[in-house]
């Protein structure tokens, strides 16, 4: 099920559960006004569901953007929001560390991402432009355009990754695979691991992709 399809559920489930207990606890007061009045009692019931079902909407939605264990739950094996490093190695063979932001909402993945060189130096930055998260076949797949420091003009390009994730219904920890850049023959192998649901500083990330691929 997609974290769309779920939310739209739990909304459905939770508008329902409130209405029976509203018109559990109105009945007495329904059944004495609904003599001659049974099309207004039914545009009152109406407009008291769609009022309901918007107001959970947009507090569900509220508690997404400031919990991390709601957006958790709601996005399950879809969710990758946070704070990813690892490391690729340049077609000269040097290693170039990175440090990518998985910003989620119900609706949306933007992947932001910089690479540093062996010397910790800047190295590149760059950002989807779509993405598509395969959970069936537990794949990651982008498309980005990439600054390189050194050059001119900006890359663009398609980034293939499959999940290391413990069961098909688990949200994946790792990812590796392949980024290739139009009008360039070499793939680049990519690997990285999640290391916080925050949005960590780059220069602490950083420190984290030093530590775990030296």
């Amino acid at each position: 099920m997609s974290p769309a399809a779920k939310f739209n559920t739990m909304l459905a489930s939770a508008t329902v559960f409130i209405m029976f207990w509203l018109v559990a606890y109105a009945a007495p007061f329904l059944k004495s006004a609904g003599d001659g009045n049974a099309i207004l009692l039914s545009a009152g019931a109406l407009i008291t569901t769609i009022g309901a079902y918007r107001s959970l909407s947009l507090g569900l939605r509220w508690l997404m953007e400031r919990s991390d264990w709601v957006r958790r739950k709601v996005l399950g094996a879809h969710y990758v929001h946070g704070t990813w490093v690892g490391y690729f190695i340049g077609h000269a063979g040097d290693k170039r560390y990175m440090v990518e932001h998985f910003d989620q909402d119900l609706d949306s993945l933007v992947i932001t991402g910089r690479s540093f060189t062996d010397q910790l130096k800047e190295h590149g930055y760059w950002t989807s432009e779509s993405v598509t998260i395969d959970i069936r076949k537990g794949r990651l797949i982008f498309t980005y355009s990439f600054d390189v420091i050194t050059r001119s003009s900006s890359l663009s390009g398609v980034h293939t990754s499959h999940f290391g994730r413990e069961s098909s219904h688990a949200a994946p920890a790792q990812i590796a695979g392949f980024a290739h850049d139009l009008n360039d023959p070499t793939r680049i192998a990519v690997h990285s691991l999640k290391v916080s649901e925050k949005m960590l500083p780059w220069d602490q990330a950083l420190k984290i992709a030093i530590e775990r691929f030296t």
